[in-house]
């Protein structure tokens, strides 16, 4: 038993080394992404106790990740904020190794931990400077409280749990803004399984304490700009319902199959039910406002619930291919087969993802070898955040804004501030709201184009222009 322990504490370490160096390995997958450095920046400000005028907008209320993110840039720049979100992605894998142990035993602990590892999302979000690694974490950790509670020997220890898991819950859904779709899923639970008294003393009360102090405390609470920035996501990306089951099954169709094995284990059939239930709010969201925007990376608030469930339809796929046979190394053949699936899909989707968004490093090099302190760029989108950070050790007084707020005159008669030296197009990805199209007679008349750069994404091509003025 002590030999069976130890090694099952080898292969744990071992999927979480495998997360930690195929994270570090290729830490540089990209330019630095516009989100990343909005969080960033405003990390900074938030540190230096400065004004964050984005903060409500582009941290989620809670400023954690801002800072931390900020944190990591100090000593590493773009790659150590990065590196912080590594360390919370294996966190959040160790709560779903123990949630569910708790749950149903160490064996499908290590599969469920090695199931999410091997996502393609787990591992592209441990190295994106986003706060959605954040909000993952308080998720999973208020899924662990959750099990905790299903678990509990004492009822102090269950209301700990609960209490906590309610916290947790409600740190998920201020840091980003869909998580409240788990608060109701949540709250039916502990109904059902506590009963409405322990729902209403230890969900209903903290969770009403807690968002009662929050918008009364935080410096910046949510505001209609964030509800305008959901409504135009929805309008710009809303796509027929036959596309948007496809584009978002296409990162799940795996654990959902595997998941749906488990509803026919033996033992955990009613729990598999229920894991893939709670998984459904995210998917719901993006199905019923036909929102393709984030799909991908917001499966992983999914995947962390089917991540148990799939455990447990590998645990019964080995039971059945292995024809009952009681050698174990003929269950552990089959479950490695089954888990080296996963990770080859995994990869795969990481390998998409990692080139999803447009590697500007080209545009950030010519600026660095064309450009000087003092230079004013103009873009044809909310990217400018990106060369800024980028830029400003070497041009420290450099200026990047959107090219409207240098538009003078109106109609036939507009024409660009003499200050603009540079502007920089990138119609398909960032500046797809603003496309250099409705500034082409500007950009004939005052401007000069300087480069053509092409960027190569999973999906296709799409052009970086840069011009210079005449």
């Amino acid at each position: 038993m002590m030999r069976s322990s130890r090694i099952h504490y080898i292969l744990l370490a071992g999927v979480l080394a495998y997360g930690l160096v195929i994270s570090l390995v290729k830490i540089d997958y990209n330019s630095v992404f516009v989100d990343e450095a909005y969080h960033i920046v405003m990390g900074r400000q938030l540190a230096a106790g400065e004004d964050c005028p984005g903060c409500p907008a582009h941290t989620g209320s809670v400023m954690t990740w801002p800072l931390f993110a900020s944190f990591g840039d100090a000593f590493g720049g773009l790659y150590g904020a990065r590196f912080m979100n590594i360390i919370l992605g294996l966190a959040l894998t160790v709560c779903i190794y123990l949630a569910t142990r708790i749950l149903t035993g160490k064996d499908l602990g290590l599969l469920a931990a090695a199931i999410f590892m091997f996502s393609g999302q787990a591992l592209y979000l441990m190295k994106l400077a986003t706060y959605d690694m954040t909000a993952a974490l308080f998720l999973g950790g208020a899924f662990l409280m959750t099990a905790a509670a299903h678990r509990a020997g004492s009822p102090a220890y269950e209301a700990t749990a609960l209490v906590t898991a309610t916290i947790l819950l409600s740190l998920s859904a201020i840091t980003k803004y869909l998580l409240p779709a788990f608060i109701p899923v949540f709250l039916i639970y502990v109904i059902l399984r506590h009963g409405m008294m322990k729902a209403l003393f230890f969900v209903l009360a903290p969770l009403t304490v807690f968002m009662t102090m929050f918008f009364w405390f935080s410096p910046y609470p949510p505001n209609p700009q964030v509800i305008y920035q959901i409504e135009n996501a929805r309008e710009v990306s809303s796509l027929p319902l036959a596309t948007i089951f496809d584009w978002t099954f296409r990162w799940i169709s795996l654990a959902y199959l595997l998941a749906a094995f488990g509803l026919f284990h033996e033992r955990y059939r009613r729990l598999a039910a229920l894991l893939i239930l709670v998984s459904t709010p995210i998917l719901l969201i993006h199905i019923i406002t036909r929102t393709e925007t984030s799909v991908n990376k917001n499966v992983v608030f999914t995947i962390i619930f089917l991540a148990p469930a799939g455990a447990m339809g590998i645990d019964h796929i080995a039971h059945l291919f292995s024809m009952r046979e009681t050698s174990r190394a003929v269950k552990v053949f089959f479950t490695v087969s089954v888990i080296t699936i996963v990770w080859a899909y995994g990869i795969n989707n990481l390998r998409w993802l990692e080139r999803q968004h447009p590697d500007v490093t080209p545009v950030i090099e010519y600026l660095r070898h064309n450009g000087f302190d003092g230079m004013t760029v103009a873009t044809n989108g909310w990217d400018g955040v990106m060369y800024e950070y980028a830029l400003e050790e070497q041009y420290p007084g450099a200026r990047f804004d959107h090219i409207t707020w240098f538009i003078r005159g109106d109609g036939n008669g507009r024409s660009l501030d003499e200050r603009v030296d540079f502007v920089i197009c990138e119609d398909d990805y960032y500046g797809k709201h603003y496309p250099s199209e409705r500034f082409r007679d500007i950009l004939d008349g005052d401007c000069k184009l300087l480069e053509d750069f092409t960027i190569e994404h999973s999906w296709g091509e799409t052009h970086a222009l840069v011009f210079g003025r005449r």
